[in-house]
């Protein structure tokens, strides 16, 4: 588990380059709020909506040596962040690095599936939080970098990216029987309509704690900055809410195997909405402690999804972490445009406001997983 984990840790922090580093690309390429989350949506979309096909292929191409390939491509993509001179170069540069992203998560969470044994909760809260501490860790080491060295010199970290891939590399290769996936029968062909009730309910769970966690992880920067606070207190902003996060999930995978998948998401979500609000509008020197409320909330129920869906479609492990990871993380994706384009109207704050209000209509959902899924 711990290469696993390593992977996803290296994979999300370089992923997470772009959020921490928007107020200074807002600045340097003269970006609008809407053009911010334009970009934003094609990273996440492109780390996102492919993950289902390449999860359903994974599980009939049984290489578990691809779990690397996706870090290679993300790394090399994002660590070039600093590089760009235009919006359509950041734009192209975010949507290889997303491609890495899609393909790294169905691929390593088909191999903790095999790994987990009967503690598949905790197992997945475990990954999960390889790469919630990596999206954590991204700022705090992106922002004092830049802002010693200059955006240009982002492809020097690319060197240690690689070094900690092919320690990857290594403990899979010569690990197969320990890290093998688990694939459908070479015939079996997927059928949408076969997929159960159940597994239809937790996605839009997913999808509506993706759309305001995805909104605040994207603008928290802006957020912060726009209150008059440096870029690196806006960073560390952003560490704060994954840190959280992270040790929300895992609480809740823990919590998953004794008391099940529904009530853990139902009460993640449903504690997460307060938190949000009084971080848009509470007291400002309470503001930090909000925030790490409502990350720990908010994402509690991230590893939860996961293996609940596994379990209801086995055989299949590639297939759904890409729709229940993937897929729900990109459609939730889909709302930073339209909120990058009302901020410009209206304020982030308000429109923000909004957004903290959707945790709730994930924990409604969340009382119709009726269907067992132990």
């Amino acid at each position: 588990m711990t290469p696993l984990f390593l992977g996803h840790l290296v994979t999300d922090g370089f992923g997470g380059f772009f959020a921490p580093l928007l107020p200074l690309l807002i600045d340097r390429l003269d970006l609008s709020l809407a053009m911010a989350g334009v970009l934003g949506t094609i990273r996440i979309l492109s780390g996102s909506l492919t993950q289902p096909v390449l999860g359903y292929l994974l599980d009939r191409a049984q290489r578990p040596i691809l779990a690397i390939v996706g870090p290679i491509i993300a790394i090399l993509a994002m660590g070039s962040i600093g590089l760009v001179n235009s919006s359509w170069q950041l734009a192209v540069l975010l949507a290889v690095g997303g491609l890495g992203v899609a393909l790294f998560h169905p691929a390593n969470a088909s191999l903790v599936a095999t790994t987990g044994g009967g503690k598949r909760g905790l197992a997945m809260a475990f990954f999960s939080a390889g790469g919630t501490l990596g999206g954590a860790l991204s700022p705090l080491i992106i922002v004092p970098y830049v802002n010693a060295l200059g955006l240009e010199r982002t492809p020097w970290l690319i060197l240690p990216g690689l070094a900690a891939v092919g320690l990857i590399a290594v403990s899979i290769s010569n690990n197969t029987t320990a890290y093998r996936l688990t694939t459908a029968p070479p015939r079996e062909r997927f059928n949408l309509r076969g997929l159960p009730p159940a597994l239809i309910a937790i996605w839009l769970v997913i999808v509506f704690r993706s759309l305001a966690g995805t909104s605040f992880w994207n603008f928290l920067a802006v957020l912060i900055t726009q209150r008059g606070a440096s870029t690196l207190l806006g960073g560390a902003g952003i560490s704060l809410f994954s840190l959280a996060g992270a040790l929300g999930g895992f609480v809740g995978g823990a919590l998953s195997d004794r008391i099940g998948p529904r009530w853990v998401m139902f009460g993640s979500l449903l504690l997460s909405f307060p938190f949000l609000l009084l971080f848009l509008h509470g007291p400002a020197a309470l503001s930090l402690i909000f925030l790490g409320l409502a990350g720990f909330f908010l994402f509690g129920s991230t590893p939860v999804g996961i293996v609940a869906a596994q379990r209801l479609l086995p055989g299949k492990t590639g297939l759904v972490s890409g729709l229940v990871m993937g897929f729900a993380w990109g459609v939730g994706g889909l709302l930073l445009t339209p909120i990058g384009w009302l901020a410009d109207l209206y304020g982030l704050v308000p429109v923000m406001t909004g957004v903290a209000f959707l945790p709730l209509v994930g924990a409604g959902l969340a009382l119709l997983c009726r269907e067992p899924m132990e």
